[in-house]
């Protein structure tokens, strides 16, 4: 049997014993990649949370409303996705049908404030695509930002929620000049 000390890290003990992974701890993860996003791009979350109700269960609110451009937009909203892949791991071929819906949720969400901008049909060419995913692969792949991520979901995971000054206190600032010098580095030549 498992004990405490051996589980898997991100992974209770019981959801340990039966090879599963707890749901709540998945949503935070998920939660936590939004809001370290909303930070990387100069955006910071005003608030965060997982328990919301069932139908929306968990948010981040990034700051900057309109100001936001279309790429960090979907750079915070892909982040959710790509935290809990991460968090997954090997496990998340076990878990691919609840994360593909959030992710369809998170990008549902983001057509329909192109569409309140009056921005319709908004979708992001193969380029944009593979920039913003190499831009979410390296930033996640760095020690620090995915430390801010779990130290963010391991909060969520006590609190429920957290406001904009916790989240502060959890996010280093250099969260955002790591972001913002990746979203200079990837910008396409062009738009320089």
């Amino acid at each position: 049997m498992t004990s405490p000390i051996d589980a898997p890290l991100g992974m209770s003990p019981a959801h340990a014993r039966s090879g599963r992974r707890d749901p709540l701890e998945i949503l935070a993860h998920h939660v936590a990649g939004h809001a370290v996003m909303s930070f990387a791009v100069d955006s910071p979350a005003v608030s965060a949370a997982i328990d919301g109700p069932d139908e929306s269960p968990g948010y981040a609110l990034p700051a900057g409303g309109r100001k936001l451009t279309i790429r960090r937009r979907l750079l915070v909203a892909l982040a959710g996705h790509r935290a809990e892949a991460r968090f997954l791991g090997e496990d998340y071929g076990l878990f691919v049908d609840e994360a593909n819906e959030r992710l369809a949720f998170d990008m549902l969400h983001v057509m329909r404030e192109f569409e309140e901008m009056g921005l319709y049909g908004a979708g992001a060419s193969a380029a944009l695509r593979g920039q913003l995913g190499r831009l979410l692969a390296e930033l996640f792949a760095r020690p620090d930002v995915w430390e801010a991520v779990s130290a963010l979901a391991r909060e969520l995971l006590a609190r429920g929620r957290l406001d904009a000054a916790e989240l502060r206190a959890i996010v280093p600032p250099e969260i955002t000049d790591i972001g913002l010098r990746l979203l200079e580095e990837t910008r396409p030549a062009a738009s320089r």
